[in-house]
């Protein structure tokens, strides 16, 4: 009876370090998921306001971290209204004006169109273990779905939009149910919900992203991916000025 209870100990010790998992292995398989060599795809950019809800649609491409191109297609007043990330720099082009302007630094923090995400938000195709430390600080249900609660912190001499990142990631699907974004000082800035997913490509690729910013009132916004190619070859001139302002 004593080796018997001995057998049913190891193996229950066994599965329990088979199960267990770290922060930077649940990171890396975020990133895994989020994160794509190159992209294509169709999107709406819902945003509303006080209960009024108004719908932008929009197409892309992004390649790694320092490519990526966005160009609005509808609403009329917003046609032809396009973006360029070429490494650094960040360009807009308006139709009005009929040439790309170069958009600042600390200005890829502001409204994306005035919705509840920045241009930073926007375009960001970047792994999170390269800028944030991660610690795992424990397990929570969201709605129907078993979650990982990770604390990201943002690495010494790292940039970043958010000091602080609170994730809770989904056990079987690796990606963030829920996020929220604080400052420095501590003050909650945005809440994240990932709504939908598929799988493309061999990732669970989020679909349909909700955004709140908590420093406005009565808003919240939302991608939703209409049609998404990943690791499709995309033409190098896309990526040029000349390309946003033909």
């Amino acid at each position: 009876m004593k080796r018997l209870l001995i057998s049913i100990l190891g193996i229950a010790l066994a599965a329990t370090s088979l199960e267990a998992i770290t922060a930077s292995q649940i990171l890396d398989k975020v990133d895994a998921n989020m994160v794509a060599s190159t992209m294509k795809f169709s999107a709406e950019l819902k945003i509303s306001i006080s209960g009024s809800v108004r719908t932008k649609e929009f197409k892309g491409f992004s390649a790694g971290e320092d490519k990526a191109y966005m160009e609005f297609t509808s609403p009329s007043r917003d046609k032809g209204t396009r973006f360029l990330k070429l490494g650094d720099e960040f360009w807009m082009y308006l139709p009005n004006v009929g040439k790309a302007v170069k958009i600042a630094g600390h200005a890829m923090r502001g409204s994306l169109m005035g919705s509840d995400f920045s241009y930073e938000d926007a375009i960001s195709n970047e792994e999170l273990a390269e800028s944030y430390d991660a610690s795992l600080e424990g397990e929570e249900k969201v709605g129907d779905k078993n979650c990982y609660v990770l604390k990201l912190s943002l690495k010494e001499g790292a940039e970043g939009s958010y000091y602080t990142q609170k994730l809770w990631v989904g056990k079987e699907s690796f990606i963030p149910i829920k996020a929220e974004y604080y400052s420095r000082s501590g003050r909650l800035m945005k809440d994240v919900q990932i709504l939908e997913f598929k799988r493309i490509s061999g990732k669970n690729y989020p679909t349909r992203i909700r955004m709140e910013n908590k420093l406005r009132k009565n808003t919240w916004s939302e991608f939703v991916l209409t049609d998404v190619q990943i690791g499709v070859s995309i033409p190098a001139n896309v990526f040029t000025k000349g390309y946003l302002e033909r």
